[in-house]
């Protein structure tokens, strides 16, 4: 579900492991990933099934930073499997959308929480200043919780580079809303 990671809901395990695993294998090409966006994109135009009524999915229910942030993804997505794990692609792609946040939010994060303050920052959609503000004045051990939590790969022997999470044992939970 690319919902999943345009809204950074879940862990790279949980989102692109299958997905991984048939391009490393060779069972799929990048046509094939391709192909699977535009179904994707499609299926979301006939969500909504009434009679000439597909089209209102994007128009009136789907913001369109989400819409402009789901059909940008496509290429940071298209990079799995050439040399890049399901990890390395979420993280690119949560650098991506801190890099193009507006308005900025300074330089991309590094070191503890780094990966939850990207993930919060776009599952929120708006008012990220107040989002971080917040996120710093949690006690910290909650902090700590979060930011572990958010930081777990669910991929054995993955880690996100921009964080300083050391152990990524454990299950990743999916931010499903």
């Amino acid at each position: 579900n690319m919902g999943w990671l345009v809204q950074a809901e879940a862990p790279p395990g949980a989102l692109l492991s299958t997905l991984r695993h048939i391009v490393v294998s060779g069972n799929a090409s990048q046509q094939d990933i391709a192909f699977y966006f535009v179904h994707w994109f499609t299926d979301l135009a006939g969500a909504m099934p009434s009679p000439l009524a597909g089209s209102e999915k994007f128009v009136l229910g789907f913001p369109l930073k989400v819409l402009s942030s789901f059909v940008s993804s496509f290429t940071l997505v298209s990079s799995l499997g050439n040399c890049h794990s399901e990890t390395e692609v979420c993280e690119n792609y949560l650098r991506w959308r801190w890099e193009r946040h507006l308005p900025p939010l300074g330089p991309v994060p590094e070191g503890c929480g780094a990966v939850a303050k990207m993930r919060l920052v776009v599952m929120a959609q708006g008012n990220s200043r107040m989002l971080l503000d917040a996120f710093r004045r949690l006690p910290e051990k909650d902090r700590v919780v979060l930011s572990e939590e958010l930081a777990r790969t669910g991929c054995q022997g993955q880690r996100y580079t921009g964080d300083t999470l050391g152990d990524t044992r454990g299950p990743a939970f999916l931010v499903y809303y």
